[in-house]
């Protein structure tokens, strides 16, 4: 079996490593291409706490393939503590701010921060729309979850209401300290299949000034070439960027982008290109900020003016998402699914944003995390480092980062 071309390693080392360590039942294979980001890892039970060993493995199979999937998970056992114990291996698992009723002033004038009531808690908001046919999975209220789903507002009695996909993006990278890795994992997927166009929806755009007016047509058309039946689509910075000159290289590896919240603000410098420091790969770390900018300040390149910023880094995602680095990943329940944010762009698809039936409901449990690997736990953070990086605080509790009772 060959080389991975955007890696030191190989599929069939890796596999040996696999079956060694988990059992000669375990496979990897391709998630679209053998020559493509991606990898589908069956028979590795994820409701069991990992070995150092194991978690070495496979953190070392993300950063070969910046997109490993596990199939088939068992639904009656796995539980979303598993997914948060699996995430403190890749990382410091972050809580999410809409998971707290107070976070802006909480931020700003250091109210204590106060988690949102049951009755208004994402998974109560799903469990109310088809009580008879849906509930979310146990500790889902995590506050480290960020539930995907709509659910909310939903129900037999409502008018459907469609949406458009986001921007293509990663995951809170407007922090001092971006997310490294992002996972998800899958209770439901839509499965109706009557749009127009023999898809779960029809191909929604944005409204008018989603992205900047000036873009050209081929990025225009690359931004919105987006699934249709709930997939998560994904771009690979780190096969884009070994496929430019050598010379274009060295001159964005020394390319500086400042980051922030708000306009206005002074943010921070960062480098464009992102160096793996286990492996070595380098990666565009997501060079499309520049033309957003109604929720999150736009990235400049240092030196550059706002315009300039825009056209050459709108240049970069027009490259990246060129279709030949692009894989769509369709979603099935059980699976868990993690991405690295250093080395992928992502996008959530068009989507039905309202539903009145069970079988339009998409239902994921996501966790993203920041910070160094740890082969065991629990991990062994500074409390200096946690309080810098880790807003609002959290660490997973004790008794997650053992197996679950139902698994035990």
């Amino acid at each position: 079996m060959t080389t991975h071309p955007l890696s030191p390693f190989r599929d069939d080392e890796l596999a040996s490593q696999c079956a060694e360590l988990f059992g000669s039942h375990v496979a990897i294979s391709p998630l679209s291409s053998i020559d493509r980001m991606g990898r589908r890892i069956t028979g590795i039970d994820l409701t069991q706490p990992l070995s150092a060993p194991q978690a070495r493995l496979l953190i070392a199979l993300l950063d070969a393939f910046n997109i490993i999937s596990f199939p088939r998970q068992d639904q009656h056992t796995f539980r979303v503590r598993d997914l948060e114990r699996l995430a403190n291996h890749y990382g410091a698992p972050i809580p999410h701010p809409k998971n707290y009723e107070n976070y802006a002033t909480y931020q700003r004038d250091g109210e204590p921060l106060r988690r949102l009531p049951v009755a208004k808690q994402t998974t109560t908001l799903c469990n109310n729309a088809f009580p008879d046919a849906i509930t979310c999975t146990e500790d889902a209220d995590s506050p480290a979850v960020y539930v995907v789903t709509n659910l909310p507002g939903s129900g037999r009695d409502k008018t459907e209401m469609l949406a458009s996909g986001l921007h293509w993006h990663t995951d809170i990278e407007f922090e001092p300290e971006p997310l490294s890795t992002s996972m998800f994992y899958v209770q439901g997927v839509p499965t109706t299949r009557d749009a127009e166009n023999g898809s779960w929806v029809p191909d929604v755009h944005p409204p008018e000034g989603f992205y900047h007016p000036e873009s050209g047509d081929e990025l225009t058309q690359r931004r919105l070439d987006l699934p249709l039946n709930g997939e998560t689509a994904y771009a690979d910075t780190a096969a884009a960027f070994a496929d430019l000159p050598t010379d274009q290289q060295v001159e964005l590896r020394q390319v500086m982008v400042r980051r922030r919240l708000r306009i206005g603000d002074p943010g921070w410098l960062i480098p464009l290109v992102y160096t793996n420091p286990r492996t070595g790969r380098l990666s565009l770390h997501s060079p499309v900020w520049a033309s957003r900018g109604k929720n999150i300040a736009p990235v400049e390149v240092d030196g550059l003016s706002d315009r300039a910023s825009r056209e050459f880094l709108d240049d970069l995602e027009r490259h990246v998402l060129d279709p030949k680095y692009r894989y769509d990943h369709a979603h099935t329940p059980g699976d868990v699914t993690i991405w690295s944010n250093f080395s992928t762009l992502h996008n959530a698809p068009p989507a039905k944003r309202i539903i009145n039936r069970p079988e339009d409901a998409r239902l994921m449990y996501r966790i993203s995390c920041k910070g160094e690997p740890a082969l065991t736990l629990p991990r062994d953070d500074t409390n200096d480092w946690m309080e810098s990086n880790i807003l609002p605080p959290y660490r997973s509790p004790s008794h997650y980062l053992r197996a679950s009772p139902a698994s035990a």
